[in-house]
């Protein structure tokens, strides 16, 4: 469709050859023409670069080329545009005008990796579209400045491209991207339902698309520069061999050859045919840990299959299930990661409240829900602080999600999920509000790794040790302009009495690309004390900071022998102190009477020394909340598995969490919250609710639980919006309390690395056993051994809190995605204690 003041033609398609400077245009005369006067100029000068004369015959289709001498391309970079003016002339002499704006462009899957105007480009898009993903024009701006707005932080955040999740956006939102220069992905099949069972319904839908839906939506956007990329749908299952898909390739290869075409956004077979590019899942893991290189790996695509039906894992001998043999999956096309960085954050509630009392719309039913539960845990005086303290989680993940996928030689680009947030409650992942107002991370901090020219520190250790030696690989992902000149890599490390440092000249940025640029060699000094780092790269051209970026380390002692052993007492489960503190031997399995004990779970015998007034540290670690099949505590604290990851959509509990200023906490190193220097101390722990345990004491280390349940609750288990016993819980992973005469202090962290010298796990263990032997061990709350026996007992012999079926699958973190197995088995476990 063209933009035409007295009229339009509905198959009109102006085709660049960037290669050779030139364009063709195909019409059908809607009427018998005589003539068609017509001309190209810029559109925003209006100055001609060319002019010419066709005569069609009769309504017979019309064709005509024309050269633009010495033109200027569209880019994101520069999205020059310009304008077809075509007069035509009817057989008796009247004319009307139809005008249709354009740009010279070249999209194309070269190999494996994707080119636009011949150069290398990385897509950096993010994902809107569907209602899950998008949010209505909640201000009532006029359509174009309700897009422009959006694209305007789009832009500024570093991202280039748009996918629009089962949908197919408006005239008025390519007219927006023309002009500023966003590449745009369409999906013709519409989802439809607010809930998994009509995605299940749609799923077995026979027909995907109709190919009058596909032509019609073709010819009607095919002139804007900024469409990118044709896709048929969202998750389409099996569409190798499918032959609607095939008939859909071929249609669109024929109304348009110079767009990519895509079947679908995931679990497509990845040896498939007839695609131009791919977009895999990468798995909901998070890249961190074991999983650094998650985005180097193609074995999650075996899950999809093989169009020509090899066998993706093969059992080993007799089938036993210990061993088998797995098929390593080829990259056959250029391939962009999957809904990746959906890292949930709470809502600022107070603020949105204002926002909607201010706007146009009605404000959500759930913003006063929310509040009714914040209130009900006692989070109210908190509320700010626990709100910052996820979003500071939700950017450390995105940071670390995006240089993680920058980092890959298989990748030439990733869909970001997503832009803003969504004005339905579950929806919190977004960089911008569902005002499409930045919320928490400035674009300006999100360029340092989002931007066209990235320096990347391959770190998959944040918490080091003193004396330890480093070896840090330093990655440029560079897709801006070619720069004239060298530059030259400088870095540090810098903290409390630590500067390393170094300077590495003649690096050339003339080429775009992803490429090891330099490997960073350190050996950290001696500590008087745990403490912050932080390493800085900066890439330096012509006196300009060309890129620069940053990440925190923790550096830890590393003294075991000076811990002191006398007056302990350790009856830990699955904690071998002894390996790293052979001086402690005779304080293992000792008797409590008159020392501090240390142990793992709730016993009698702690009980007792508490009764007895007794000092216990409690390193709280249960079978039962890591093995299913493990018989239920007796005295058993609320608690939950916890992982060191964000929630990833609905997947999860880990909002990240608040260290209180304390002198339980001053010894470990933070900034107030959670960063990777956590890692090993959370990943696998036994996180601890606080709901209802005797006398409220404040978490000195508070966990932030998540706001919205699992969709899946609503129609499988018949459950309501908001659920109190999975959400917003007062979660702990360090409280103190004074149980009668006793001093008790919980913590839910994983010390299982203390035998492997984690540095993390060392210093926490270290510092809290200073801690609870210091005059500063002095809780404020207080119960009666009464008091936490029969809560205790209450709770070991009452239902438990099954997390969720999404949740489930996020804690075991053992698959790239959810197998039918697991569907089953946690569906099972939950039913089992209703």
């Amino acid at each position: 469709m063209s933009d035409s003041e007295d009229g339009y033609l509905d198959d009109l398609f102006i085709m660049p050859d960037l290669d050779a400077g030139w364009i063709s245009v195909r019409f059908t005369p809607p009427t018998p023409i005589e003539a068609v006067i017509w001309r190209i100029q810029e559109h925003v000068t209006g100055e001609q670069v060319a002019a010419g004369a066709v005569r069609p015959s009769g309504n017979a289709p019309a064709l005509f080329s024309a050269e633009i001498p010495g033109f200027r391309p569209w880019s994101v970079n520069e999205p020059f545009l310009y304008e077809l003016v075509m007069v035509m002339h009817d057989t008796g002499g009247s004319g009307h005008e139809v005008h249709q704006i354009f740009g010279m462009y070249k999209y194309e899957a070269r190999g494996k990796r994707l080119y636009v105007n011949n150069k290398p480009f990385l897509v950096r898009g993010h994902i809107r579209g569907r209602e899950a993903h998008d949010h209505p024009n909640l201000e009532g701006l006029p359509e174009e400045d309700y897009y422009e707005k959006s694209l305007l932080a789009t832009k500024s955040y570093g991202f280039n491209f748009v996918r629009f999740h089962s949908k197919v956006p408006p005239e008025s939102f390519f007219r927006v991207a023309d002009r500023l220069g966003v590449l745009t992905h369409i999906e013709v099949r519409k989802y439809y339902g607010k809930y998994q069972k009509e995605r299940e319904l749609m799923d077995h839908d026979p027909v995907l698309i109709k190919p009058e839906d596909w032509r019609e939506t073709v010819l009607r956007v095919r002139n804007h520069p900024s469409l990118m990329v044709y896709c048929m749908g969202n998750e389409i299952n099996s569409p190798g061999n499918n032959t609607q898909v095939k008939a859909i390739s071929e249609l669109t290869k024929r109304l348009d050859p110079t767009r990519l075409f895509i079947d679908t956004c995931a679990r497509g077979e990845y040896d498939r045919t007839g695609v131009d590019l791919d977009v895999q899942h990468m798995g909901y893991f998070c890249p961190f840990g074991r999983n650094s290189e998650m985005f180097d790996t193609t074995s999650n695509w075996a899950i999809f299959g093989s169009v020509s039906g090899k066998e993706m894992v093969s059992p080993g001998k007799e089938k036993r299930p210990e061993s088998s043999t797995r098929r390593e999956v080829e990259q056959n096309f250029p391939v962009l990661a999957h809904e990746i960085g959906h890292y949930v954050a709470l809502r600022d509630l107070d603020r949105l409240d204002e926002k909607f009392g201010a706007s146009p719309s009605e404000k959500p039913w759930w913003i006063d829900e929310l509040r009714k539960l914040r209130a009900s845990k006692g989070l109210e005086a908190d509320s700010a602080e626990l709100v910052r303290a996820s979003q500071r989680y939700q950017s450390i993940w995105w940071k670390q999600c995006i240089e993680s996928a920058r980092r890959s030689r298989i990748l030439s680009g990733y869909h970001f999920l997503q832009m803003a947030d969504t004005d339905r409650y579950e929806n919190g992942n977004g960089i911008l509000d569902c005002f499409d107002d930045p919320k928490h991370t400035s674009p300006e901090e999100f360029l340092k790794f989002n931007g066209a020219t990235v320096l990347i520190a391959e770190l998959p250790r944040r918490a080091l040790f003193e004396g330890e030696a480093i070896s840090v690989p330093v990655w440029l992902s560079h897709y801006g302009p070619p720069r004239e000149g060298a530059a030259a890599l400088e870095w540090e490390i810098t903290g409390e009495n630590v500067w390393l440092g170094g300077r590495m000249p003649d690096f050339e940025l003339a080429e775009p690309g992803l490429r090891r640029l330099a490997t960073i060699e350190a050996r950290l000094p001696r500590a008087a004390g745990a403490r912050l780092l932080r390493l800085e790269v900066r890439l330096l051209g012509g006196g300009d900071a060309l890129a620069e970026n940053d990440w925190t380390l923790a550096l830890f002692p590393n003294r075991p022998e000076e811990v002191p052993a006398d007056g302990l007492a350790f009856h830990l489960d699955g904690i071998d102190v002894i390996r790293r503190y052979p001086q402690m031997a005779a304080a293992v399995g000792a008797e409590p009477q008159g020392k501090l004990l240390v142990a793992s779970r709730f016993t009698r015998e702690v009980l007792e020394h508490l009764r007895s007034g007794g000092d216990v540290v409690l390193l709280y670690r249960v079978p039962e909340n890591h093995d299913y099949s493990a018989g239920r505590e007796e005295l058993y604290l609320p608690s939950t598995r916890g992982r060191f990851k964000g929630v990833i959509w609905d997947r999860g509990h880990n909002l990240g969490a608040l260290v209180r200023d304390h002198a339980a906490t001053r010894g470990f190193p933070s900034d107030g919250f959670f960063d990777f220097h956590f890692h090993g101390l959370v990943d696998d722990c036994d996180k601890i609710t606080l709901d209802d345990f005797p006398g409220s004491p404040a978490a000195l280390i508070q966990g932030v639980d998540k706001a919205s349940r699992d969709r899946f609750d609503v129609y499988t288990f018949g459950l309501r919006e908001l659920q109190a016993e999975w959400t917003m819980r007062r979660f702990a992973y360090l409280f103190e309390v004074r149980v009668g005469d006793g001093r008790l202090l919980v913590s839910g962290f994983n010390f299982t690395g203390v035998e492997r010298h984690v540095p993390e796990a060392c210093g926490m263990f270290e510092h809290l056993l200073s801690y609870a032997r210091s005059d500063e061990f002095r809780p404020e709350t207080a119960v009666s051994p009464e008091e936490l026996e029969s809560y205790l007992r209450e709770k070991g012999s009452g239902r438990r809190i099954v997390e969720r079926m999404m949740t489930q699958y996020w804690q075991l973190d053992e698959e790239p995605l959810e197998s039918a197995r697991y569907w089953k088995e946690s569906e099972e476990r939950i039913r089992a204690e209703m």
